[in-house]
């Protein structure tokens, strides 16, 4: 072999080695990111259906009771749904990981751009063209962060976490933020009048501009 051919070699096995490094490392990341959004998701799912189930047993049935959807990419994967009043939100964990969109406005560390994280989105009603307006980012070193509509939560270790009390302030917020208005005349079709899955509203959040 000769010496050209020799530090060709070397360097490919230095590639090599770089990428099994990053990718072990990666690997390692992913399953951990993986098993802290199971969790999170576990404890705020049964936060959620027992602070619903508290509220409904006070005799406020516009709370309606919570349900389990399950998600088409299976695995045990599902979304929560909690109807309000005639609305509902429903909150789906997304399938893969990925880094947190630095285009974003949440105020996260810049670090954690280059990190994978895992995301659960939450969405008001079931249209399947509805955009989120909440995203939880569960992120590689045991936190998350929950952001959306003016209600930001800085990062927190899920194990200092008191699921009961955010899912209460998550239900309080809904409840008290997210408000409706009648459709304007150039959105309001005869086909969503005589549609008896339509509602005569719109959604909005506190910023929106309606």
């Amino acid at each position: 072999m000769s010496e050209l051919e020799l530090r060709q070699q070397q360097e490919v096995v230095k590639a090599q080695n770089e990428i099994e490094s990053i990718i072990v490392e990666r690997r390692k990341q992913r399953d951990f990111v993986r098993k802290q959004t199971a969790d999170f998701t576990e404890q705020l799912f049964n936060a959620l259906k027992t602070a619903a189930i508290e509220i409904r047993e006070k005799g406020l049935n516009e709370i309606g009771e919570p349900r389990l959807i399950d998600h088409p990419a299976g695995a045990g994967r599902r979304a929560l749904q909690i109807p309000i009043e005639d609305w509902s939100v429903i909150f789906v964990p997304l399938v893969g990981l990925a880094r947190p969109n630095i285009r974003d406005e949440a105020q996260i560390p810049g670090f954690f751009f280059k990190q994978i994280a895992g995301r659960m989105a939450v969405f008001i009603g079931n249209e399947p063209e509805a955009n989120s307006f909440f995203d939880f980012l569960i992120l590689p070193n045991g936190a998350w962060f929950g952001w959306g509509y003016g209600w930001p939560r800085q990062a927190s270790t899920i194990e200092e976490t008191d699921f009961r009390l955010l899912a209460y302030g998550l239900l309080t917020s809904f409840i008290k933020d997210i408000f409706s208005t009648w459709r304007p005349r150039s959105d309001t079709t005869l086909g969503s009048a005589m549609d008896a899955r339509k509602r005569s509203y719109l959604f909005g959040l506190p910023g929106d501009e309606l």
